[in-house]
């Protein structure tokens, strides 16, 4: 797998667990202007890929996919606490991975036990209190 192959999954990785559940279809796809948003083809390139890390790689992303839309779903029918994210649209994936690792890691490290929680849902509480969504005046 190219650099610039694995950088766009992680990438995906990262918008399909952060831009899936709190956004409709349309905004899930888009990417900021110095990233490119993984293609159907780019995708089942990786998953038809021979090697252990493409079919890893292919799974994890649908997974991430799928948890993403499980979570927008509990999100949207209120079944979440603290309400949904609002990311900054031109915010990159790295930089939401930055803010994500560094959030959860601190949490981790105060709360040990949030070791054995769900990670969508880990990671939904951590996307709700960094980009909290502000309330119109």
């Amino acid at each position: 797998m190219t650099e610039t192959k694995r950088m766009m999954l992680v990438g995906g990785l990262i918008l399909a667990s952060l831009f899936v559940p709190v956004s409709d279809h349309v905004s899930a796809q888009r990417a900021s202007a110095d990233e490119k948003a993984m293609t159907a083809g780019d995708l089942q390139e990786i998953c038809i890929g021979p090697s252990a890390e493409s079919k890893a790689a292919c799974r994890f992303y649908l997974l991430g996919i799928t948890q993403g839309i499980s979570m927008g779903m509990s999100i949207a029918d209120g079944k979440t606490q603290g309400g949904r994210p609002c990311i900054p649209e031109n915010l990159s994936s790295s930089a939401i991975e930055l803010a994500v690792k560094m959030k959860m890691g601190q949490d981790l490290m105060v709360f040990p036990d949030d070791h054995k929680l769900d990670a969508s849902g880990l990671v939904s509480a951590v996307l709700v209190s960094t980009f909290p969504c502000r309330k119109p005046n």
